[in-house]
């Protein structure tokens, strides 16, 4: 049911990054994690609020924000600007050193942009349940500013109304303002904006943190496996996480723990008993006919390693190697307690990898 409050207007500055970039994805995991990456993204830019800022909605690659009041000064507009850009790109830098996964929206994802759209105006609410939904010809025009002749992929436009009481023709130390003017459906708007292409100087370089098992591990237990189909699709299937409940012998739940698109640092639980261990995906590496990946428990104590070679365009061979750090007790306590369990649930999870990868290519092929 919806709550009208009172027919009031109330000036408001209306503030909407959006997000660009991505094309248009055929298969699954592509579309999967590209909605993914956007999230991640759009709660990067939700904490990068310094101004009081209020989130209306989530609309698909953008978020609209208000803050009722007066408008923010030139410092605080622009300072709010920097941040959410170098906080936006700051976390493409990182995705990207710590990506695994090969499909087209993983790839793609460090050239994804942003742009900002600002304006302040008046503006009316209704609250429907827990939300509240704003109303007035000013969100219509920041809505169609998103949409302009300016010659750049990313940006930051704000319109007169918003600078009308900033000093005349104030710009940011690292851009030039520029101003221009854009017929709408709503009239003619008069707007400034600045290129943010020289912020990316100040997005630093990310700390590249280690999640492998310090110092010797030694072998405790190894399987191999040939599966008809092409080293891509049988990575795919392997690195994606959630997946694992079709082969992973005795799963019956994963939990992604802190990132939903598997990459370095992903924390996961493959739930067989109430033992289960949390993993992190620890480390990969890829070359022309061979992909590997690492996972390591949270304790560090214990490794698997999945080594995935091309034999030819449709069979690839799956190796997994179980490791154990080269403590003496450890390894007494492992061999006595944990290694036929888990050397027998290894060999059974990797027949139905075989069975399940082989089911997929067929699929694809016909």
């Amino acid at each position: 049911m919806t709550t009208p409050t009172t027919a009031v207007t109330k000036p408001a500055l209306l503030f909407v990054p959006d997000i660009s970039g991505f094309t248009q994805f055929v298969q699954a995991t592509e579309i999967t994690h590209s909605r993914h990456i956007i999230e991640e993204l759009l709660e990067k830019l939700i904490a990068a609020n310094d101004i009081g800022l209020h989130v209306s909605e989530v609309e698909g690659d953008a978020i609209l924000f208000y803050r009722f009041g007066y408008p923010p000064t030139a410092e605080e507009f622009f300072k709010q600007v920097q941040k959410m850009f170098v906080s936006f790109h700051s976390h493409l830098r990182l995705y990207e050193t710590q990506r695994i996964c090969q499909c087209g929206a993983c790839i793609s994802a460090q050239n994804l942009t942003l742009k900002i759209v600002a304006h302040y105006g008046h503006i009316t609410q209704s609250h429907i349940k827990d939300h509240v939904k704003l109303f007035g010809q000013d969100v219509i025009t920041v809505h169609r500013l998103l949409k302009n002749d300016i010659p750049h992929h990313e940006y930051a436009l704000f319109t007169q109304t918003l600078v009308n009481e900033w000093p005349v023709a104030i710009s940011p130390a690292w851009a030039e303002r520029e101003e221009s003017s854009q017929e709408y459906d709503v009239g003619r708007i008069n707007y400034s904006y600045v290129p943010l292409v020289q912020l990316r100087q100040l997005v630093p370089e990310p700390r590249v943190e280690d999640f492998r098992i310090p110092g010797v591990t030694v072998q405790v237990f190894s399987f191999e496996q040939e599966v008809h189909a092409p080293l891509s699709l049988v990575f795919e299937t392997a690195s994606d996480l959630p997946a694992r409940l079709q082969w992973m012998q005795g799963a019956k739940e994963v939990e992604m723990l802190n990132h939903q698109v598997n990459r370095l640092g992903t924390k996961h639980r493959c739930i067989v008993d109430k033992n289960s261990p949390v993993m992190v995906t620890s480390g990969s590496t890829r070359a022309a006919d061979t992909i590997t990946l690492i996972e390591t428990d949270e304790k560090k104590t214990v490794c698997t390693v999945y080594t995935f070679r091309q034999e030819s365009e449709t069979q690839t061979r799956v190796r997994i190697d179980g490791f154990v750090k080269d403590n003496l007790v450890l390894r007494i306590l492992f061999t006595l307690l944990f290694k036929k369990k888990l050397r027998n649930m290894f060999q059974a999870s990797g027949e139905k990898l075989k069975h399940y990868c082989e089911k997929l290519y067929n699929e694809q092929r016909t």
